[in-house]
Protein backbone atom coordinates (compact mmCIF):
# COMPACT_ATOMS: atom_id res chain seq x y z
CA UNK A 1 0.00 0.00 0.00
CA UNK A 2 2.79 2.38 0.93
CA UNK A 3 4.54 1.68 -2.42
CA UNK A 4 1.38 2.66 -4.23
CA UNK A 5 1.24 5.92 -2.29
CA UNK A 6 4.88 6.65 -3.14
CA UNK A 7 4.21 5.91 -6.79
CA UNK A 8 1.25 8.27 -6.81
CA UNK A 9 3.29 11.03 -5.13
CA UNK A 10 6.13 10.67 -7.63
CA UNK A 11 3.79 10.54 -10.63
CA UNK A 12 1.99 13.69 -9.45
CA UNK A 13 5.33 15.48 -8.96
CA UNK A 14 6.50 14.46 -12.43
CA UNK A 15 3.20 15.53 -13.90
CA UNK A 16 3.37 18.97 -12.31
CA UNK A 17 6.99 19.33 -13.43
CA UNK A 18 6.15 18.40 -16.99
CA UNK A 19 3.22 20.80 -17.02
CA UNK A 20 5.31 23.75 -15.79
CA UNK A 21 8.20 23.13 -18.15
CA UNK A 22 5.94 22.58 -21.16
CA UNK A 23 4.04 25.78 -20.25
CA UNK A 24 7.28 27.73 -20.37
CA UNK A 25 8.06 26.64 -23.91
CA UNK A 26 4.75 26.64 -25.87
CA UNK A 27 6.24 28.74 -28.66
CA UNK A 28 8.56 25.87 -29.71
CA UNK A 29 5.66 23.74 -30.82
CA UNK A 30 5.00 25.97 -33.85
CA UNK A 31 8.60 26.49 -34.98
CA UNK A 32 10.97 24.53 -37.14
CA UNK A 33 13.73 24.10 -34.58
CA UNK A 34 15.97 22.40 -37.10
CA UNK A 35 16.30 25.57 -39.18
CA UNK A 36 16.43 28.30 -36.49
CA UNK A 37 19.80 28.52 -34.69
CA UNK A 38 18.32 30.63 -31.90
CA UNK A 39 15.63 28.02 -31.28
CA UNK A 40 18.23 25.23 -31.26
CA UNK A 41 19.81 26.98 -28.30
CA UNK A 42 16.41 27.30 -26.63
CA UNK A 43 15.68 23.61 -27.28
CA UNK A 44 18.99 22.69 -25.72
CA UNK A 45 18.16 24.80 -22.66
CA UNK A 46 14.81 23.04 -22.43
CA UNK A 47 16.50 19.65 -22.49
CA UNK A 48 18.93 20.72 -19.77
CA UNK A 49 16.16 22.10 -17.56
CA UNK A 50 13.98 19.01 -18.10
CA UNK A 51 16.94 16.82 -17.22
CA UNK A 52 17.49 18.84 -14.03
CA UNK A 53 13.86 18.34 -13.00
CA UNK A 54 13.99 14.59 -13.65
CA UNK A 55 17.23 14.27 -11.71
CA UNK A 56 15.78 16.30 -8.88
CA UNK A 57 12.68 14.09 -8.73
CA UNK A 58 14.92 11.02 -8.49
CA UNK A 59 16.76 12.63 -5.57
CA UNK A 60 13.44 13.38 -3.87
CA UNK A 61 12.37 9.77 -4.35
CA UNK A 62 15.56 8.44 -2.77
CA UNK A 63 15.16 10.82 0.20
CA UNK A 64 11.59 9.57 0.70
CA UNK A 65 12.79 6.00 0.85
CA UNK A 66 15.58 6.84 3.33
CA UNK A 67 13.55 9.13 5.60
CA UNK A 68 10.23 7.35 5.90
CA UNK A 69 7.67 9.41 7.80
CA UNK A 70 3.84 9.81 7.80
CA UNK A 71 2.47 10.21 4.30
CA UNK A 72 0.93 13.62 4.96
CA UNK A 73 4.25 15.11 6.12
CA UNK A 74 6.15 13.54 3.19
CA UNK A 75 3.72 14.97 0.67
CA UNK A 76 4.04 18.45 2.20
CA UNK A 77 7.85 18.17 2.06
CA UNK A 78 7.74 17.07 -1.58
CA UNK A 79 5.53 20.01 -2.48
CA UNK A 80 7.76 22.51 -0.65
CA UNK A 81 11.01 21.26 -2.20
CA UNK A 82 9.47 21.00 -5.62
CA UNK A 83 8.00 24.52 -5.48
CA UNK A 84 11.35 25.96 -4.41
CA UNK A 85 13.15 24.21 -7.25
CA UNK A 86 10.62 25.18 -9.89
CA UNK A 87 10.67 28.75 -8.54
CA UNK A 88 14.42 28.92 -9.15
CA UNK A 89 13.94 27.64 -12.68
CA UNK A 90 11.22 30.22 -13.35
CA UNK A 91 13.54 33.00 -12.17
CA UNK A 92 16.25 31.66 -14.48
CA UNK A 93 13.86 31.62 -17.43
CA UNK A 94 12.59 35.12 -16.60
CA UNK A 95 16.11 36.57 -16.64
CA UNK A 96 16.94 34.78 -19.88
CA UNK A 97 13.77 36.11 -21.56
CA UNK A 98 14.40 39.64 -20.26
CA UNK A 99 17.97 39.58 -21.56
CA UNK A 100 16.78 38.30 -24.93
CA UNK A 101 14.10 41.01 -25.13
CA UNK A 102 16.69 43.67 -24.26
CA UNK A 103 18.96 42.49 -27.06
CA UNK A 104 16.07 42.64 -29.51
CA UNK A 105 15.42 46.39 -28.84
CA UNK A 106 16.78 48.25 -31.88
CA UNK A 107 19.12 51.16 -31.33
CA UNK A 108 17.60 54.57 -31.97
CA UNK A 109 19.13 57.04 -34.37
CA UNK A 110 20.39 60.37 -33.08
CA UNK A 111 17.30 62.09 -34.41
CA UNK A 112 15.00 59.55 -32.75
CA UNK A 113 16.85 59.97 -29.45
CA UNK A 114 16.46 63.75 -29.60
CA UNK A 115 12.75 63.45 -30.36
CA UNK A 116 12.17 60.98 -27.53
CA UNK A 117 14.25 63.12 -25.16
CA UNK A 118 12.18 66.22 -25.98
CA UNK A 119 8.93 64.27 -25.56
CA UNK A 120 9.93 62.86 -22.16
CA UNK A 121 11.02 66.28 -20.90
CA UNK A 122 7.75 67.82 -22.06
CA UNK A 123 5.73 65.10 -20.37
CA UNK A 124 7.78 65.51 -17.20
CA UNK A 125 7.15 69.27 -17.17
CA UNK A 126 3.42 68.68 -17.61
CA UNK A 127 3.33 66.22 -14.71
CA UNK A 128 5.30 68.67 -12.57
CA UNK A 129 2.86 71.47 -13.44
CA UNK A 130 -0.03 69.36 -12.15
CA UNK A 131 1.89 68.24 -9.03
CA UNK A 132 2.22 64.65 -10.27
CA UNK A 133 5.68 64.41 -8.76
CA UNK A 134 6.26 60.65 -9.05
CA UNK A 135 5.29 60.62 -12.73
CA UNK A 136 7.39 63.72 -13.38
CA UNK A 137 10.41 62.13 -11.70
CA UNK A 138 9.95 58.99 -13.80
CA UNK A 139 9.86 60.97 -17.06
CA UNK A 140 12.91 63.09 -16.24
CA UNK A 141 14.94 60.03 -15.20
CA UNK A 142 13.94 58.30 -18.43
CA UNK A 143 15.12 61.37 -20.33
CA UNK A 144 18.46 61.33 -18.49
CA UNK A 145 18.92 57.68 -19.45
CA UNK A 146 18.73 58.75 -23.09
CA UNK A 147 21.11 61.69 -22.63
CA UNK A 148 23.09 61.68 -19.39
CA UNK A 149 24.28 65.24 -20.08
CA UNK A 150 20.90 66.87 -20.63
CA UNK A 151 20.91 69.87 -18.31
CA UNK A 152 17.22 70.48 -19.10
CA UNK A 153 16.29 67.00 -17.89
CA UNK A 154 18.38 67.38 -14.74
CA UNK A 155 16.85 70.81 -14.10
CA UNK A 156 13.36 69.32 -14.35
CA UNK A 157 14.36 66.50 -12.00
CA UNK A 158 15.82 68.98 -9.51
CA UNK A 159 12.66 71.12 -9.66
CA UNK A 160 10.59 67.98 -9.04
CA UNK A 161 12.61 67.06 -5.96
CA UNK A 162 12.38 70.63 -4.71
CA UNK A 163 8.60 70.72 -5.21
CA UNK A 164 8.08 67.44 -3.34
CA UNK A 165 10.32 68.57 -0.47
CA UNK A 166 13.21 66.19 -1.15
CA UNK A 167 15.76 68.92 -0.48
CA UNK A 168 18.91 66.82 -0.37
CA UNK A 169 18.09 65.14 -3.69
CA UNK A 170 17.31 68.57 -5.16
CA UNK A 171 20.58 69.98 -3.85
CA UNK A 172 22.66 67.17 -5.34
CA UNK A 173 20.85 67.44 -8.68
CA UNK A 174 21.35 71.22 -8.90
CA UNK A 175 25.02 70.86 -8.01
CA UNK A 176 25.45 68.37 -10.84
CA UNK A 177 23.79 70.82 -13.24
CA UNK A 178 26.48 73.37 -12.35
CA UNK A 179 29.08 70.87 -13.58
CA UNK A 180 27.26 70.79 -16.92
CA UNK A 181 26.42 74.51 -17.04
CA UNK A 182 28.56 76.51 -14.56
CA UNK A 183 26.97 79.83 -15.63
CA UNK A 184 23.39 78.88 -14.80
CA UNK A 185 22.58 81.62 -12.26
CA UNK A 186 19.01 80.36 -11.76
CA UNK A 187 20.36 77.09 -10.35
CA UNK A 188 22.62 79.06 -7.99
CA UNK A 189 19.58 80.92 -6.67
CA UNK A 190 17.73 77.64 -6.09
CA UNK A 191 20.71 76.29 -4.19
CA UNK A 192 20.71 79.51 -2.15
CA UNK A 193 17.02 79.08 -1.36
CA UNK A 194 17.60 75.48 -0.22
CA UNK A 195 20.49 76.53 2.01
CA UNK A 196 18.44 79.36 3.50
CA UNK A 197 15.48 77.04 4.18
CA UNK A 198 17.84 74.78 6.13
CA UNK A 199 19.25 77.68 8.14
CA UNK A 200 22.63 77.81 6.42
CA UNK A 201 22.72 81.55 5.72
CA UNK A 202 26.45 81.67 4.95
CA UNK A 203 26.04 79.14 2.15
CA UNK A 204 22.93 80.93 0.88
CA UNK A 205 24.86 84.23 0.73
CA UNK A 206 27.69 82.58 -1.16
CA UNK A 207 25.31 81.22 -3.82
CA UNK A 208 23.47 84.56 -4.12
CA UNK A 209 26.75 86.39 -4.58
CA UNK A 210 27.78 83.99 -7.35
CA UNK A 211 24.40 84.44 -9.03
CA UNK A 212 24.72 88.24 -8.81
CA UNK A 213 28.14 88.12 -10.45
CA UNK A 214 26.75 86.08 -13.34
CA UNK A 215 23.61 88.21 -13.73
CA UNK A 216 23.62 91.70 -12.20
CA UNK A 217 20.36 92.85 -13.80
CA UNK A 218 17.90 91.39 -11.28
CA UNK A 219 17.20 93.75 -8.40
CA UNK A 220 15.28 91.28 -6.17
CA UNK A 221 18.40 89.17 -5.82
CA UNK A 222 20.42 92.14 -4.54
CA UNK A 223 17.66 93.09 -2.13
CA UNK A 224 17.39 89.59 -0.68
CA UNK A 225 21.16 89.31 -0.52
CA UNK A 226 21.21 92.54 1.54
CA UNK A 227 18.60 91.10 3.91
CA UNK A 228 20.67 87.93 4.42
CA UNK A 229 23.84 89.95 5.00
CA UNK A 230 22.11 91.98 7.72
CA UNK A 231 21.08 88.74 9.41
CA UNK A 232 24.71 87.62 9.66
CA UNK A 233 25.89 91.05 10.90
CA UNK A 234 27.54 92.23 7.69
CA UNK A 235 25.84 95.65 7.25
CA UNK A 236 28.63 97.22 5.18
CA UNK A 237 28.40 94.49 2.53
CA UNK A 238 24.60 94.64 2.80
CA UNK A 239 24.75 98.37 2.04
CA UNK A 240 26.56 97.68 -1.24
CA UNK A 241 24.00 95.05 -2.18
CA UNK A 242 20.96 97.25 -1.51
CA UNK A 243 22.57 100.13 -3.39
CA UNK A 244 22.71 97.85 -6.43
CA UNK A 245 19.02 97.08 -6.05
CA UNK A 246 18.10 100.78 -5.72
CA UNK A 247 20.20 101.61 -8.74
CA UNK A 248 18.17 99.13 -10.78
CA UNK A 249 14.82 100.29 -9.32
CA UNK A 250 15.29 103.76 -7.79
CA UNK A 251 11.59 104.25 -6.99
CA UNK A 252 10.94 100.94 -5.30
CA UNK A 253 9.65 101.75 -1.75
CA UNK A 254 10.77 98.40 -0.37
CA UNK A 255 14.33 98.92 -1.57
CA UNK A 256 14.45 102.51 -0.28
CA UNK A 257 13.13 101.34 3.09
CA UNK A 258 15.90 98.75 3.35
CA UNK A 259 18.48 101.27 2.15
CA UNK A 260 17.56 103.69 4.94
CA UNK A 261 17.58 100.90 7.54
CA UNK A 262 21.00 99.66 6.40
CA UNK A 263 22.45 103.18 6.24
CA UNK A 264 21.30 103.85 9.81
CA UNK A 265 22.94 100.61 11.03
CA UNK A 266 26.15 101.61 9.21
CA UNK A 267 25.84 105.15 10.68
CA UNK A 268 26.00 106.56 7.15
CA UNK A 269 23.92 109.73 7.75
CA UNK A 270 24.29 111.13 4.23
CA UNK A 271 23.07 107.93 2.62
CA UNK A 272 20.26 107.62 5.16
CA UNK A 273 19.08 111.18 4.42
CA UNK A 274 19.19 110.59 0.69
CA UNK A 275 17.16 107.41 1.06
CA UNK A 276 14.71 109.22 3.35
CA UNK A 277 14.15 112.03 0.85
CA UNK A 278 13.67 109.57 -2.03
CA UNK A 279 11.20 107.49 -0.04
CA UNK A 280 9.23 110.62 0.97
CA UNK A 281 8.87 111.56 -2.71
CA UNK A 282 7.89 108.08 -3.82
CA UNK A 283 5.59 107.24 -0.91
CA UNK A 284 4.74 110.28 1.20
CA UNK A 285 2.14 108.31 3.19
CA UNK A 286 4.69 105.78 4.41
CA UNK A 287 4.12 105.35 8.13
CA UNK A 288 7.81 104.74 8.84
CA UNK A 289 8.97 108.15 7.61
CA UNK A 290 8.66 109.82 11.02
CA UNK A 291 10.48 106.96 12.71
CA UNK A 292 13.26 107.07 10.13
CA UNK A 293 13.63 110.85 10.52
CA UNK A 294 14.00 110.51 14.27
CA UNK A 295 16.58 107.71 14.01
CA UNK A 296 18.60 109.58 11.39
CA UNK A 297 18.80 112.60 13.71
CA UNK A 298 20.34 110.35 16.36
CA UNK A 299 23.31 109.38 14.11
Amino acid sequence: MLNIVFSIIILIGLGVAAFIVIRKFPQLANLDVNNLPAEKVARKKKEIITKRINEHNQVVKEKLVRWLKPVGYLWGLVQLQFRRYVGKLEILLHHEQAAKKKLEVPEMSTEEQEQKLARLIQEGEQHLQFNHYDQAEEKFIAAIKINSKSAVAYRGLGDTYLAKGALEEARQTYRFILQLEPDDDSVLVKLADIAESQGDLEEAIEYYQQAAILNDALSPRFCHLAELLLKVDQPQVAKEAILQAVELEPQNPKYLDLLIETAIICKDKNLANKGYNDLRLVNPENQKLEEFRHRIEQI
